[in-house]
């Protein structure tokens, strides 16, 4: 099982429920599902529109994660 880098995106309601603002958090996972759903187990119940990116290079290095 290789683990890989992930930045998640997703939307949580802010404190009056009239607009959704953007969140961003880092997170590895096997896969893009596997990330959003660690991710999912900490964020607000409401959350939504959950994205998973897979980070490869940070400033011109490589990425591992074991």
């Amino acid at each position: 099982m290789k683990l890989k880098l992930y930045k998640v995106t997703y939307k949580v309601w802010n404190s009056t429920f009239s607009d959704l603002l953007q969140r961003e958090e880092l997170s590895i996972g096997v896969h893009g599902e596997d990330a959003v759903r660690r991710i999912r187990e900490k964020a607000d119940k409401d959350a939504r529109d959950f994205n998973a990116w897979e980070i490869t290079e940070v400033l011109g290095r490589s990425i591992i994660v074991e």
